[in-house]
């Protein structure tokens, strides 16, 4: 603490005039003219202007910069020292030489941005203009004589042609004087802003610049099939239902915010979430809570759908870590097409969603099997994702933080709730907590500002399409029963009493199969309850009695077949009965695989060529070039088709 001691005893007291910007007047008509010309020309634009000039021209950056860097210097040998006493180990980590121009470089850069912002040309770059403004005065009165002589006007006339002179070597020279005068101020405020005295080892490192990533980083891209395996265990349900449905959030007895996932057919299952701080796991009063909770969304859904994806791909996901580019995030949501934000912006977006997941918590008492063979899932209360957010790219010195970054590190562990509904090595009791489906990865790229519905109904239909693989018809619905797990109750009450949200429901519904539709869902209409003419995109007439019930309340009793798009039926299908559900064996193959081995391999399974192709995201002909030998087979193609078809040399 002695280095924040001395830094507070060095600390400047400025003249109480440093910061009035309305500039002090004499008794006299002279002083109220100087006031009322100054104030005149003290205008954004004008203010503007100066803070380009002290950044580009002025040497207050370079002193700024000297002043830091002494000073975080000092701070990081303090850090340093002080980690040693802590561990009283002389392996303790030894202090770095620094690169004094290289870190100078670096802090330099980014100050720039501090100039841009508000709080500087508000103070700072008022006063220095201000005292910019008394100077030309002073040497206006010095060459006219007495000011209260000229017309304001000539004086104004004057003044512009003074700042107007950008190339004046006086007036660079008066701004870099004044701007000298402030430096120990600006400086002083960085630091302040700063919070050094909470900041590690490692901060301040990042602060000088240090902690920057490689230039080529190993870590490997996130990619995702076009199919891909993901959890639809209970928690994950509950969860995506807690981040859509905020309306279902309630404020329990003892203030404390709280969702509820009721078991269906047996009350005393069910799954709770709360709110905590992503540091901490103290609960979060509603109050508090309701900020996290109002910062869920289709954003942390769909950042949780690849979480839980590229948890799959671990044999035991609760006990290694996984890390992941928001780059690559950006890519598998499709916000890369979208031009409205800069790509920082968006990796932003991605921390945020990962910020507010990693705030989420669960604890889940359920039971699975049936008689003898019910296990007990209970768990303690725990996250859902551990979640470490770590940010690359240049500090603006403003803020203390990473603005823009270059790009966002996601480091994450699946929360221990995974261990009891994702243990895919326990006993042949656990397999039916091992519940898992397939995503259609297409449905990450669905717009939810311009589809909605169909994006709430694609998540919807995955989750539950593992659930009812055992079911005789497991694709069959009621339009009632989907909506009212995607909407609140008191959106499809109105559409029932009201025309216009009647209108308004149908319209969206229509839309979200049609766009479901495109992206290879396949959609059948029951005859009976979904007759033509209520139809999307129908031209066919209406019935004459078909007033006698109104349109709305025919749309929501009606019936339709959905399936995920091919082959997800296909795969769901094998786990429907326990002679399905065994391991298929390994087709012994070559190194080199052949279009036979592909063959085989498909056949095993039971995949026809359309199916294959729709897991690998190509086309059938193309499985059947490849099976031919008409087709090269790339590295890219045989690596995933050996983990598809779990080939094996």
């Amino acid at each position: 603490m002695q280095v924040f001691q001395a830094m507070a005893n060095q600390k400047p007291t400025p003249q109480s005039s440093v910061y009035e910007f309305t500039p002090s007047s004499p008794a006299g008509g002279d002083g109220q003219l100087r006031v009322r010309i100054i104030t005149q020309f003290l205008t954004p634009e004008y203010l503007e202007a100066l803070a380009e000039i002290i950044r580009d021209d002025s040497a207050l950056p370079d002193l700024v910069v000297t002043q830091l860097y002494e000073h975080l210097e000092k701070i990081l040998h303090h850090k340093v020292n002080q980690a040693a006493q802590k561990t009283e180990s002389s392996a303790a980590k030894p202090f770095t030489t620094l690169d004094e121009a290289e870190v100078r470089n670096y802090l330099r850069s980014s100050l720039l941005s501090f100039f841009e912002q508000d709080d500087f040309k508000d103070k700072f770059a008022k006063a220095i203009g201000t005292n910019v403004l008394t100077w030309v005065l002073d040497e206006l009165e010095s060459q006219e004589g007495d000011l209260e002589a000229l017309s304001e006007t000539a004086i104004s006339s004057t003044i512009q042609t003074y700042l107007n002179a950008s190339d004046s070597a006086e007036l660079k020279d008066k701004v870099n004087l004044f701007s000298q005068i402030y430096s120990q101020d600006i400086t002083q405020k960085i630091i302040d802003s700063l919070n050094l005295p909470d900041c590690s080892v490692e901060d301040i490192e990042r602060l000088l610049g240090l902690r920057q990533p490689p230039s080529s980083d190993p870590r490997p891209a996130l990619e995702l099939s076009p199919i891909v395996p993901v959890p639809t265990a209970i928690p994950i349900a509950s969860s995506i239902k807690a981040q859509l449905r905020s309306d279902l959030w309630q404020k329990g007895s003892d203030n404390i915010a709280v969702f509820r996932y009721q078991g269906k057919n047996n009350t005393g299952n069910y799954i709770e979430h709360n709110i905590t701080n992503a540091g901490d796991i103290a609960l979060l009063p509603w109050e508090a809570a309701d900020q996290i909770i109002n910062k869920f969304g289709f954003d942390t859904v769909k950042l949780q759908l690849i979480l839980a994806a590229r948890a799959m791909d671990e044999a035991e996901p609760w006990s290694k870590s996984f890390t992941l580019k928001a780059t690559d995030i950006i890519h598998l949501l499709g916000w890369d097409r979208n031009h409205s934000s800069s790509l920082p912006e968006k990796r932003n977006q991605v921390a945020s969603a990962a910020y507010a997941l990693s705030c989420l918590l669960v604890k889940s008492v359920w039971l699975e099997g049936r008689g003898k063979r019910k296990i007990d899932a209970s768990t303690p209360i725990g996250r859902m994702w551990d979640i470490l957010i770590d940010p690359h790219g240049q500090i603006d010195l403003a803020t203390g933080k990473i603005d823009k970054p270059d790009e966002v590190y996601i480091t994450v562990v699946p929360g221990l709730w995974t261990k009891h509904f994702l243990n895919r090595a326990g006993s042949r009791a656990k397999e039916a907590l091992n519940q898992f489906g397939y995503l259609a990865r297409d449905i990450l790229r669905i717009d939810p500002y311009h589809n909605e519905l169909a994006l709430r109904l694609a998540i919807q239909l995955t989750l539950d399409s593992r659930v009812r693989a055992q079911n005789d018809n497991p694709y069959i619905y009621k339009v009632i029963g989907l909506l009212e797990e995607v909407l609140a109750k008191p959106a499809i009450q109105h559409a029932r009493v009201n025309k216009y949200g009647a209108r308004d429901l149908r319209k969206r519904w229509d839309k979200a199969l049609t766009l479901l539709q495109s992206l290879g869902w396949e959609i059948e209409f029951d005859p009976e309850t979904y007759p033509d003419w209520i139809r999307p995109d129908s031209k066919a007439e209406k019935p004459k009695n078909w007033r006698k019930v109104k349109l709305i309340e025919r749309l929501l009793n009606a019936k339709l077949t959905i399936k995920p798009p091919s082959p997800i039926p296909a795969l769901l299908s094998q786990v429907k009965g326990k002679a399905q559900q065994r391991k298929i064996a390994a087709v012994p193959i070559p190194e080199q695989l052949t279009g036979e081995n592909i063959k085989e391999g498909r056949k095993q399974r039971g995949w026809s060529r359309k199916e294959l192709a729709g897991f690998l995201g190509l086309s059938a002909d193309y499985i059947g070039k490849l099976e031919r030998g008409d087709r090269q087979i790339t590295d890219d193609i045989e690596g995933r088709l050996k983990s598809l078809l779990e080939l094996k040399g």
